[in-house]
């Protein structure tokens, strides 16, 4: 959800790691965990810390190795 009197978005946004909760099926982003697949594109939330503004980002391990 967009909060658009929030300025803090760009340089307060933290990466995570999307998971499907197991237990509930629901879609969560932990923010305490950024591993990646290695050799694979990654959907990649980046998530503000001041309100809450998820931005989805493509991360490529595989061009980091190149």
């Amino acid at each position: 959800m967009k909060n658009n009197n929030c300025q803090d978005c760009q340089e307060k946004s933290v990466e995570g790691r999307a998971y499907i909760d197991s237990e509930t099926g629901i879609l969560c982003v932990d923010l305490t965990s950024t591993e990646c697949p290695e050799g694979k594109d990654v959907l990649v939330p980046y998530v503000c810390t001041t309100c809450g503004e998820t931005t989805w980002k493509t991360k490529s391990t595989t061009e980091e190795k190149e």
